[in-house]
């Protein structure tokens, strides 16, 4: 009888899928510790919908080019007619070596100048506006601003220093007579639209009693000083000393007193304002600010060249461009005396959740301090005055980049020197706000970063991203980094792009560009061309870590093919598999692409788009998400054959060309587990 063999059952093939990468890129881990849903490495990609990953947006040409060079920042305001509004743009340009502010609207085809003041042709400028005004500030020039309705810069002209005052008595018992064994001091300043005098010299007055104990009915002295030209106020400052103790410091007593009033009578019941020291430098001019921002419609300004431990504050509603104290303004000290340096002031908030103005300050080591600012009032007798206090947060949590802090979400997101930062509320910590580091993933690549240029970084939030341009072993910011808040936290990064600076701009028929300065010329992020950054291409790139056939790692399989599965690719994309195998510790193991059969429509192609204009641009609500339009089949599917037994395998996917497009949404593994191997 012939022997039949019987029948085995043919081996069970298993499968290991990928359907999101929501983990980002991770470089904090080996290799062989990279999770599944992340990636080892990655260049010009992003994620999208739900963890799938795309090539990142274009730079095409947006917009007027500059006339000249660009210093700093690109900044959008908005003129208003009635009630007409329209959004524009406003730059400082060194042209042929003169340096002026320039405007123009992103629909014009060049830029307009400004006239009324030449600025610094290298100190890099900030811009804020307020009311029908747009503050010019570089930290080298004295402060101005461009007055929307005329297209004029209004520079800021100093006020005279007043002369000594004349101290006299005043009331029906002399104070000057007798025994003087107290002396009073006095100093006059005068106010302009925007700043302060330095003191005048000070008037000192002998008298035969303390000033605490003077009566107001019977005892007082009479201040008086001469006109300072163009002034629109004064202010009388005064200290005490027992005689022989020296010239104490003289704190404001009195301030706005209006312009045609040239004498103060003290009578003992004014309060020392002791925030307001008596000022030694004049602001008349406007100080020489840096940066700003507006809080509940007052303008704060930081960065002063001359008294860097100043955090400047606008005046009161109808007077906001009013630095002195005659209508709510002056300065507030922060960090006086330390060796840390207000750099950013932005409007936030405490734990509990009520605004306040925040000022974070840059110290040595990457460490800083932030403080948190609100007004309190003072009451001292009869009289009452608002005192801006600026108090200590917990924590060493300031910047190196002031450009590069984001508020987004209830939260403050920052570089740090040892890694990207975020202050906010926790629920088991009500009422204390508390700071984590928010790239522990991507900690190694923080040591790539140039310290000593982290003051040109720029941050930028839009639709649910922060992205960061970051000086990447250069002096000037050499790619972008992407924190994807909408999907987990997932760092994406790097995105090859120098970028100077990265702003927002609302073009007038409604649509928002992200526009970025670089090489000095102005570009939209858009897929209106598909890598290619004007007309060059760049590659796209991702790399997986070690990915085992069992936890411990030990267990060798046969693996199969790999599977890609692309939705609405074109273009040509490469992919390899690696592993290792008995042989080698590393080996390609297969490899394959994808190659468009035809020429197709892609997604968001020029003059396929959402209510296209007929000069190409798309018109969505913004040039970053567009709505697809294609012709190309939804999913497809590139497999890789490689059947060899490996111990671990991992995959990378590259493109060179422009033109390419695609979402890798799912990559799965087949494979048959052939247990543990000695290769003893």
């Amino acid at each position: 009888m012939a022997f039949v063999p019987k029948a085995t059952k043919p081996p069970k093939i298993e499968r290991i899928s990928n359907r999101d990468w929501l983990k980002g890129t991770v470089t904090a881990y080996d290799d062989g510790r990279t999770p599944v849903d992340g990636l080892r490495s990655s260049g010009n990609v992003i994620l999208q919908q739900d963890g799938t990953i795309r090539p990142r947006p274009s730079l095409t040409q947006y917009g007027p080019q500059p006339t000249g060079t660009i210093l700093g920042e690109i900044y959008e305001f908005r003129a208003r007619s009635n009630n007409t509004f329209t959004n524009w743009l406003i730059s400082m340009q060194n042209v042929a070596g003169t340096t002026k502010v320039y405007i123009a609207k992103g629909e014009d085809t060049s830029w307009t100048v400004c006239n009324g003041k030449t600025y610094d042709n290298t100190a890099r400028a900030h811009f804020l506006q307020i009311q029908d005004k747009v503050l010019v500030m570089n930290g080298v020039d004295n402060l101005s601003y461009l007055n929307i309705p005329t297209s004029a810069i209004i520079p800021y002209t100093a006020l005279s220093t007043p002369s000594v005052p004349t101290v006299a008595n005043n009331g029906s018992t002399d104070l000057t007579t007798g025994t003087t064994s107290f002396n009073v001091y006095y100093a006059i300043t005068a106010n302009s639209t925007v700043g302060e005098t330095a003191a005048s010299t000070v008037a000192t007055k002998a008298v035969n009693t303390d000033r605490d104990l003077w009566n107001p009915s019977t005892n007082s002295l009479k201040i008086t000083w001469s006109a300072v030209t163009s002034a629109q106020s004064y202010n009388v400052y005064m200290g005490v000393a027992a005689d022989g103790a020296g010239t104490p410091t003289l704190y404001a007593i009195a301030t706005g007193i209006g312009a045609s009033t040239l004498a103060f009578i003290d009578d003992g019941s004014y309060a020392q304002d002791l925030s307001r020291p008596k000022p030694t430098v004049d602001s008349t001019a406007g100080p020489k600010v840096t940066r700003g921002d507006v809080v509940n419609g007052r303008v704060w300004l930081v960065g002063d060249k001359d008294n860097p431990f100043y955090v400047w504050r606008g005046g009161d509603y109808g007077f906001e461009l009013d630095l002195s104290p005659a209508n709510g303004g002056g300065y507030t000290p922060v960090g006086n005396g330390t060796k840390e340096f207000p750099v950013k002031v932005a409007p936030y908030r405490d734990g509990k959740g009520d605004a306040k103005v925040t000022v974070l300050t840059q110290g040595t080591n990457g460490h800083g301090h932030r403080y948190i600012g609100s007004p309190q009032t003072v009451t001292f007798g009869d009289s009452s005055f608002i005192v801006w206090a600026f108090d200590e947060d917990s924590g060493q949590d300031g910047t190196d980049s002031p450009d590069g802090v984001i508020i987004d979400r209830g939260s403050i997101f920052y570089p740090s020197r040892d890694g990207f930062k975020t202050t906010g509320t926790k629920p088991q910590l009500q009422n204390v706000l508390s700071t984590d580091r928010i790239s522990n993933t991507i900690q190694p690549d923080i040591s790539t970063l140039n310290n000593a240029a982290m003051d040109k970084c720029v941050g930028l939030s839009f639709e649910g991203r922060l992205y960061w341009a970051v000086p990447v072993g250069s002096t000037t910011n050499s790619e972008i980094w992407v924190l994807d808040l909408d999907r987990d936290g997932a760092w994406m990064k790097p995105w090859n792009i120098a970028a100077d600076w990265l702003t927002l701009y609302n073009d007038n028929s409604g649509v928002t560009h992200f526009l970025v300065l670089k090489g000095n010329k102005i570009y939209q992020l858009s897929y209106i061309a598909l890598t290619a950054d004007d007309g060059t291409a760049f590659g796209t790139s991702g790399n997986s870590g070690q990915i085992y056939f069992s936890k411990d790692g030990r267990e060798w399989g046969r693996l199969v093919q790999v599977i890609f599965t692309l939705l609405r690719p074109q273009g040509s994309i490469n992919f390899t598999i690696l592993g290792k195998t008995e042989d080698s510790a590393l080996s390609t193991v297969g490899t394959g692409s994808f190659t468009p059969t035809s020429t197709q429509a892609g997604w968001s192609e020029p003059l396929r788009g959402w209510s296209n204009s007929s000069s190409g641009y798309l018109r969505g609500w913004s040039e970053i998400v567009t709505v697809p339009v294609s012709f190309n089949d939804a999913t497809q599917e590139v497999t890789v054959e490689v059947d060899e037994d490996l111990q671990w395998w991992g995959y990378q996917w590259t493109t060179t060309d422009s033109g390419v497009d695609y979402n890798l949404s799912n990559v799965t593994a087949e494979f048959v587990n052939v247990g543990i191997k000695d290769l003893a």
